[in-house]
């Protein structure tokens, strides 16, 4: 919802406008994920919207350098020139030649972060930076509190929250991984 209409904009552009917001994204990007995603729930505190604020920030990047590269080679093409030579608006062109063809990559981008955004939450919540306590069904603080079990030898109480956050994370990897390839014609040619 950010990235995408930033990296657009950058990639289109150019110029200042694109120098300041690549600079702006590197130093969000330079961060380790986890611990940008725990300072800011640190800051705005618990609760399942700041959560999601916080990973939202993590991951505005990635969105934006996806689109920002998608950007800048879909406005060589022979169809943009075309459409520019016809007199289009840079408007017109960005949101009508540019965006929908664009736009392509972005579900299976998000598929794959899907699974690093389960881990991201999962891990601020086993911190203690996550839900509150009285939210039910979290797994990353239900592997916190299985924690002081494991020494009485009561394993099985992490072990279905972690089965959990693997198998989902499994999945929605497979899920991109899938996407990537229907989406990405070259990549089926070099598996053939």
């Amino acid at each position: 919802v950010v990235g995408f209409p930033l990296g657009l904009l950058s990639g289109y552009v150019g110029g200042k406008i694109d120098r300041v917001l690549v600079l702006v994204m590197d130093s969000i990007y330079a961060f380790p994920g986890l611990l940008l995603a725990a300072l800011i729930a640190v800051v705005i505190g618990k609760g399942i919207f700041n959560i999601g604020i916080a990973i939202t920030v993590i991951y505005i990047p990635l969105y934006f350098r996806v689109t920002r590269n998608q950007t800048l080679s879909t406005r060589e093409e022979l169809y943009v020139e075309a459409a520019r030579a016809l007199g289009a608006r840079p408007r017109t062109i960005m949101l009508s030649y540019i965006a929908f063809n664009v736009v392509i990559v972005i579900p299976a981008i998000f598929s794959l972060s899907a699974a690093d955004t389960i881990l991201t939450a999962a891990g601020l919540s086993y911190l203690g930076f996550g839900l509150e306590i009285d939210v039910p069904g979290d797994w990353g603080r239900d592997l916190s509190d299985a924690q002081r079990f494991l020494g009485a030898g009561i394993w099985w109480t992490s072990l279905f929250p972690g089965l959990m956050i693997i198998l989902l994370t499994v999945g929605l990897s497979f899920l991109g991984e899938g996407l990537n390839d229907i989406v990405n014609p070259l990549l089926r040619k070099e598996r053939a």
